[in-house]
Parts: structure tokens; C-alpha cells; sequence
């Protein structure tokens, strides 16, 4: 399996949690199944709730770590939580909304990460760049 990152670039006006929501029906809509990881709960929380609202005519079906689901084909988790009903491996998506690169990545076809306007935030998107070209992933960027 070849493994990707997709560095999806938002302008500086983006708002993060809906971009996130367009990646994720992106995929959805490809048949994927996605797991979205921040430390952020509160990020968690409110993509949980964006996902039901963010479109009015369709739904994308999803579930977090704490009201797990293993039918629906998107996770929302934060990082490091443990549910051992959670087997990672089975999902073919990787968005990471975290500072830190995503060591495991093999696990995953893709590993999406999203780079704001913020220039603190760009710094860190070249770091994670370098450290996936360097571990031979297909890097791309895509504007969004």
C-alpha cells in the first residue's frame, strides 16, 4: 500500500472546523472510512455537532470514542483515548488536527493535515512535510 499526506491549504479566513467537515465529506463520499484525532475536545465537540448542521440536505453519519459506533464511517477521537472496541487500522483516513505528526501513519492510506494563514502553523505544516517525504509518502497540497 502506498501511503499519502495531503496538506490541504486554508486561507487565512478559513474556519478550521468547517474545512475539516469538507474534507471529511469528501471522502465520505468516496466510500472511506475516517478518523479525525485532535487533544482538543472541545474541537472534538464541535465538529461532532457541526456535522449534523453544516449542510442542510444531507447528513454525514458519525460517531465520537465516547458514544463509539463501529457501523458509522466516521470517528471523531481525541488522542491517546483508550476504547478498546476502536480497532484504528480499519480506518483508511487520517485527519490530523493535532500539532504533532502522525508517526503511526502507516496504519492508513492517507494522512490529511490542514495548514492555516498562521505562520506558527505553517512552520509546523514544513516540519510535518519533511518528516513524511523523508518516511517516503506520496506529499501532496491541495488548496481547498
Amino acid at each position: 500500500m502506498d501511503n499519502s499526506a495531503i496538506f490541504y491549504i486554508l486561507d487565512s479566513d478559513d474556519d478550521i472546523n468547517y474545512c475539516t467537515c469538507k474534507i471529511i465529506k469528501k471522502f465520505y463520499e468516496e466510500g472511506k472510512k475516517i478518523l479525525v484525532s485532535s487533544k482538543n475536545s472541545i474541537l472534538i465537540d464541535d465538529l461532532n455537532k457541526l456535522l449534523w448542521t453544516f449542510e442542510q440536505l444531507s447528513f454525514i453519519p458519525h460517531s465520537t470514542s465516547k458514544d463509539y459506533d463501529s457501523f458509522t464511517p466516521v470517528l471523531l477521537t481525541e488522542t491517546g483515548y483508550k476504547n478498546d472496541s476502536i480497532i484504528k487500522k480499519d480506518y483508511n483516513i487520517f485527519i490530523n488536527l493535532d500539532d504533532e505528526v502522525k508517526t503511526d501513519y502507516y496504519n492508513y492510506e492517507i494522512v490529511i493535515e490542514l495548514v492555516s494563514g498562521n505562520e506558527h502553523q505553517k512552520n509546523l505544516a514544513r516540519e510535518k512535510y519533511l518528516y513524511y517525504k523523508n518516511n517516503r509518502l506520496n506529499v501532496k497540497h491541495e488548496n481547498l
